[in-house]
Formats: structure tokens, C-alpha cells, sequence
């Protein structure tokens, strides 16, 4: 399917409001520069080409009371979609997530660290909200290896920081990219009291394309089998 131009800029302001709407809140994207930068209008008119999100820390889980520590560690760069031959398709971002559940392996035993790690192939980020989007590595149903986390930099300082992930009291089934729980855990200071630094998001423009594009493929069918899906 080939769109006009009028269809393109309905396409790709709903992908961005889609995105937005799981964060719970809204706000002015900004708008790609492409007047060449000069020596006199630097660095103001230098704008990074891709998002980041980076950065450690423990959280505070409110889902657990009993052992509430997280921690996360994020190394992600990128953008939500890339255009492959005039093409949309999702997922145009790399790097890692690294998280740790430190807690017993059985109730009222010693606690420990316990490792997994996410493959990052999806960020978006609007002033200090971010998504980032990816696959599980560990050892988890297949449908439930997509993850989708949130950070929220505090313009306050770090230590008000906030992230949230999508497992524990959200629905982990069947996500899609981009669809992200509101940052639910604030930054606390670790098992051990100890505050490690935060996180940074940087946003950058979403890739608007020129010209006629052909929009994205459907999303993948995830049903669930054999659960009364009729609301009543």
C-alpha cells in the first residue's frame, strides 16, 4: 500500500501518539532541523540523531514489600522505527538492559542476586520520558519475551528518578513495541544502602520521512487460548 502524503502524516502522528498514550501523558515532539549547521549557530543547532537511555540503579519495587530491591541497568541508543526502501519498519535501536532481583530463592532463606538481561531493538524518548522496548534472554514463555520498560529523568536530581517494567503488576502477555507501564518504581538506595547514579534519557527528533512511504506491517497475532475473551 502506497500512501499520499496526507495519509503518511496520519500514519506516523498516530504511531507517535500510540507510544505516548501507554506513558499516560502527551507533549510537543520536536521537529527535525535540517537547515545545515554552521560554526556561528553551534552547538544549539546540533541535534543528536538517535535517543539514549543509560544509566544504573537500584529501585523500589512496590509490588514487593517483603523484598522490594530491583536494579537496572540500561545501555540503549536508537529509534523507534527505521524506512527500509521506502518501507517502515519497526525497531531501530541496540544495547542492553541488565536487571537484578535480589531476594531468596526460597522464602526466608538468604537473599541473592538474580540476573537477566533484555536485547534492545526499540527507544523512543520526548524531553525526560523514555521507552525502550526489547527481548528477554532468560528463561520465560515465548510469549511473554517481549519487554518494554520506562525511565523518567527528574529534573529535581537523579535520586528522583523513576522506571517502570513490564512484569510484576503489569500484564506480561503479548506486548507490542512502544507499549510501556508508567514509571512506577522511584530510584531508593540498594540492598546494601547504597545509591548508585540514576538514569539519563536524551531525546532526539522521531525519523519523519520524505516522501511517499509504504506504512508498517500488522502486527503479529497473539491470542489467548482457551480464556473468556468476551469482557462479560
Amino acid at each position: 500500500m502506497t500512501l499520499s502524503s496526507k495519509q503518511r502524516a496520519m500514519v506516523m502522528g498516530a504511531a507517535a501518539a500510540v507510544a505516548m498514550t501507554a506513558l499516560g501523558g502527551g507533549g510537543a515532539m520536536a521537529a527535525a532541523d535540517d537547515r545545515p549547521a554552521t560554526t556561528k549557530d553551534r552547538p544549539a543547532a546540533a541535534k543528536p540523531k538517535e535517543a539514549h537511555v543509560t544509566g544504573d540503579a537500584w529501585v523500589n519495587y512496590p509490588g514487593d514489600k517483603e523484598y522490594p530491591h530491583r536494579r537496572f541497568i540500561v545501555d540503549a541508543h536508537g529509534a523507534p522505527w527505521k524506512v527500509v526502501n521506502n518501507k517502515i519498519v519497526w525497531g531501530a535501536a541496540r544495547g542492553t538492559i541488565k536487571f537484578n532481583h535480589y531476594a531468596p530463592d526460597v522464602p526466608g532463606g538468604p537473599s541473592k542476586d538474580h540476573w537477566g538481561s533484555i536485547k534492545v531493538d526499540y527507544v523512543m524518548a520526548t524531553g525526560p520520558v523514555a521507552i525502550v522496548s526489547g527481548i528477554r534472554q532468560d528463561d520465560v514463555p515465548a510469549n511473554m519475551k517481549r519487554a518494554t520498560l520506562t525511565f523518567y529523568q527528574s529534573p529535581l536530581g537523579h535520586r528522583f528518578d523513576r522506571m517502570g517494567f513490564s512484569w510484576g503488576i503489569v500484564d506480561p502477555r503479548c506486548l507490542q513495541m512502544g507499549t510501556g507501564p508508567a514509571p512506577f518504581s522511584p530510584v531508593s538506595r540498594g540492598p546494601y544502602n547504597e545509591r548508585i547514579s540514576g538514569y539519563s534519557v536524551k531525546d532526539a527528533p522521531l525519523p519523519i520521512p520524505d516522501g511517499k512511504i509504504e506504512g508498517p506491517d500488522e502486527p503479529a497475532d497473539c491470542s489467548f487460548k482457551g480464556e473468556d475473551t468476551t469482557g462479560k
